[in-house]
């Protein structure tokens, strides 16, 4: 079992494919598979090749969560000083810090810390046929603060509590109608709709998606600017894609940028 516990990553035409690979315990995550993504997130981040990063589990299933047997050493795992590492904590970071933009793709299980890690994602396409519950309540476990934060975001309060007290699967019609993804579409029609949304991305101004990330992540945090929107909106008028978009535009073709 040791040696499926891995992630792998491949790079085609701009997309990086990041791949969970525990099928055995449905893509459950170990210690050695957070520490191997915060650094498949940490190098496709300074790759300049890579424009968006697909995340998504083998054997159609997305992530289970925590691996049971791996909770301490993901969780609760302590350093030398006797501090608690919080493992997870530290890829959800990694991945809403990336500067890409990512995609998680949500089939089959997604239970526990499978929703927070979609949900740090850029943006989800799951499919209809997805199993979804969050349950640290069934094993007596607080869910972590960046997952109940983003919960409460996404449904409210009342809904979130719902979710993480009763650990009830969520039927495919509310898990679609309470905005847990972004977006549900059949099990059959999943792969091209992906297709479509990364052709919709890369054809796309890679400056004005990196700099609206940015602003929004401002919104969504409410954290001071000092002054980021007045220098952004300056860069904004004389930006090149802002050149190339417009002359596109004016010259009946597609841009390049």
């Amino acid at each position: 079992m040791a040696q499926s516990r891995r992630i792998t990553v491949s790079i085609e035409n701009s997309n990086a494919t990041v791949l969970l690979d525990n099928p055995e315990q449905y893509n459950a995550l170990t210690k050695d598979m957070c520490l191997q993504l915060i650094g498949a997130f940490a190098t496709l981040a300074a790759d300049p090749r890579v424009r968006t990063i697909v995340l998504r589990g083998v054997a159609s299933s997305f992530c289970s969560g925590i691996a049971i047997d791996q909770m301490d050493r993901v969780l609760f795992d302590p350093d030398e000083q006797g501090s608690l590492i919080n493992h997870f904590d530290l890829l959800d970071r990694s991945i809403q810090g990336c500067g890409k933009t990512t995609i998680a793709v949500v089939e089959g299980n997604c239970y526990g810390g499978g929703w927070q890690l979609a949900s740090a994602c850029d943006i989800q396409l799951a499919s209809d046929q997805v199993r979804l519950a969050i349950t640290p309540a069934k094993i007596g476990l607080l869910f972590p603060r960046p997952g109940i934060e983003r919960l409460v975001r996404t449904v409210g309060e009342h809904r979130a509590k719902y979710l993480l007290f009763s650990g009830a699967r969520l039927p495919v019609e509310e898990i679609s109608s309470w905005g847990l993804f972004t977006r549900v579409f059949p099990q059959a029609d999943l792969e091209s709709q992906l297709a479509q949304l990364l052709a919709q991305l890369h054809a796309n101004s890679p400056y004005s998606i990196d700099r609206t990330r940015q602003a929004i992540t401002l919104a969504r945090t409410g954290e001071a600017n000092d002054g980021w929107w007045e220098s952004v909106w300056e860069e904004n008028a004389t930006n090149q894609d802002l050149a190339e978009g417009r002359a596109a535009f004016l010259a009946h073709r597609a841009p390049d940028f």
